[in-house]
């Protein structure tokens, strides 16, 4: 893997990690009740939470370039990639790929944003971004 595409993989953390600290910053004190009495703020909790599911899947698909192996079709498939290769536990990244769901949901307005997914992602798979990468510097750390 080149310098660029390990600064192209640290500069995507590093967006992630952004928004994570401000998705943190709200979390503690939005809950279904009150999600929508701001709706910039929960407009700009939606793009966070957007934003940090496309962060996971270009580094998912920037590891699968660098590694020169087929590009998956969808962006699950691309974060399942991760788990063949050893560079993401099996059962995380199934639970991480579905985020992707949720993704789509948010771009391109299938149906109603449930406020209780909103809620729920923010009390309790905020983690699961940091836990995302820390997979992936590991991985860095122990093949670059």
């Amino acid at each position: 893997m080149t310098k660029s595409i390990l600064e192209t993989i640290n500069n995507k953390i590093k967006e992630l990690q952004k928004n994570l600290i401000l998705l943190k910053s709200v979390a503690q004190d939005v809950n279904e009740e009150n999600i929508k009495v701001d709706m910039i703020k929960y407009w700009g909790i939606e793009r966070g939470i957007q934003i940090s599911i496309e962060c996971v899947i270009d580094i998912s698909n920037i590891i699968i370039s660098a590694l020169g192996i087929e590009k998956p079709d969808t962006y699950k498939e691309s974060i399942l990639a991760l788990s063949k290769v050893g560079v993401l536990p099996q059962t995380f990244a199934r639970n991480v790929s579905s985020m992707v769901s949720f993704r789509n949901i948010l771009v391109h307005d299938y149906m109603k944003v449930e406020e209780r997914i909103i809620v729920d992602i923010l009390k309790n798979h905020l983690d699961d971004f940091v836990k995302y990468i820390d997979y992936i510097n590991k991985w860095i750390d122990e093949n670059y």
